[in-house]
């Protein structure tokens, strides 16, 4: 179906995690987004968010062709957990006239192979948070983490002054939705166990539902 381009429009094909959030974030900026996905059971999940959405296998040059993916000025594939399905997308919409393609990468090797077949920007968020958070861990930043996933957060927080004892004991004073993703003691640790000591001037990084996070976060320091 032919189309006029529009700079304003995007098409993001894989809406699982990544992909979701960068099109609702689009979505709530004004921008006209197509959500592409293979799993009919997301693109149900999704369709009451986002209104042009569709359950096509994207690797399939023919379908995107008859969406006409090629009047959207800029597409982003999030589908880095494939590295050869992105490639086969990524040159699929090249070949259509797609003059932007953004695609997500999960290690430095995928952001080069996806470089090398023409890929025009590459996004690597699970390496960049990473940064983000040792950085905000390590105090190589001063300013608190904070993510917001939907209904959900992603808080740096301090262990309060007066506690000492297993992490278990910590997290049940708020509530058990709550799941400490990283502990910044003497080591660095990734997803640290419910019996990791934890004492005052510890920092933590803490997931959980919006609700519990904020909870969590009144624990006044004396």
């Amino acid at each position: 179906m032919a189309r006029k381009k529009g700079s304003g429009e995007f098409v993001v094909i894989g809406l699982d995690g990544f992909g979701e959030n960068v099109a609702l974030e689009l979505l709530q900026r004004g921008r006209r987004v197509l959500g592409i996905d293979r799993d009919p059971h997301i693109v149900q999940q999704l369709a009451d968010n986002i209104q042009d959405i569709v359950a096509v296998d994207a690797t399939d040059h023919e379908a995107l062709e008859s969406l006409g993916v090629d009047a959207f000025d800029t597409a982003i594939v999030a589908i880095g957990g494939n590295l050869a399905q992105a490639v086969l997308v990524t040159l699929t919409l090249k070949d259509l006239g797609v003059r932007w393609v953004v695609c997500e990468a999960q290690t430095e090797h995928d952001e080069r192979v996806l470089r090398r077949i023409g890929a025009d920007q590459i996004v690597t968020p699970d390496i960049e948070l990473a940064r983000t958070i040792a950085d905000g861990l390590t105090g190589r930043t001063s300013r608190a983490i904070e993510f917001h996933f939907g209904n959900h957060l992603v808080v740096q927080w301090p262990v309060p002054r007066g506690f000492s004892g297993p992490l278990r004991d910590l997290m049940t004073r708020y509530s058990p939705e709550l799941q400490a993703l990283m502990a910044l003691g003497r080591d660095l640790i990734y997803h640290p166990a419910a019996d990791t000591p934890v004492a005052p001037g510890d920092q933590l990084l803490v997931a959980g539902p919006a609700a519990a996070v904020h909870a969590l976060q009144e624990e006044r320091q004396p």
